[in-house]
């Protein structure tokens, strides 16, 4: 569950857009539940760290489904962020892959003016640079979707299995403090 802040309403109260990641049927009953049964749950379910939830506006879902383009260039064209692809909303990940998708464009581009007074590549657009970047991005996109993916499903799932898995994970992650910065720093895209 995440909560995204919006601007305040009118009163001065604060306000929050939610994605909250859920089975599809457990997603159509609390659909199908008036607003109060609907607070009810949510408040039980958020368990209150910013505070009382005391309303809810119109609610909607939709399927999350990876999407991936095939390719990130055609041409001289590229493709950056959600336009390449489409990917749980895990922690925001989502933001961050279009921001390296972004920050590989710069780099790219940056390389290809003039270097210590010599000319070298005119042409930001050259094909060679491009299709580099569209490798490297393809690849860094395709990892972290299905590791977005596999993440979700471990941690929201009460089978024995995963959840075993859950905490060989954690106390792993508990062990190897730069192993969990190395993941945070790539996460962020730094």
């Amino acid at each position: 569950m995440a909560f995204l802040p919006f601007a305040d309403a009118e009163d001065g109260s604060p306000r929050s857009s939610i994605v909250w990641s859920l089975p599809d049927a457990e997603a159509e009953r609390l659909l199908a539940i008036d607003d109060e049964a609907f607070l009810t749950e949510l408040t039980r379910a958020f368990d209150g760290p910013l505070g009382e939830l005391t309303g809810v506006s119109r609610r909607a879902a939709f399927p999350l489904r990876r999407q991936l383009a095939t390719t990130q260039l055609r041409g001289r064209m590229v493709l950056v962020g959600d336009a390449a692809h489409a990917v749980h909303p895990l922690a925001g990940q989502g933001v961050n892959l279009g921001l390296r998708d972004i920050n590989a464009l710069l780099a790219t581009l940056a390389s290809s003016g003039p270097r210590d007074g010599a000319r070298r590549d005119d042409d930001v657009g050259a094909s060679h640079r491009l299709k580099r970047w569209n490798r490297q991005r393809r690849s860094d996109a395709t990892v972290s979707a299905y590791a977005f993916e596999a993440i979700n499903r471990v941690f929201s799932n009460d089978a024995v299995v995963p959840t075993l898995m859950r905490g060989h994970l954690l106390a792993l992650a508990g062990r190897a403090p730069p192993l969990t910065r190395a993941l945070w720093r790539h996460a962020a895209g730094l």
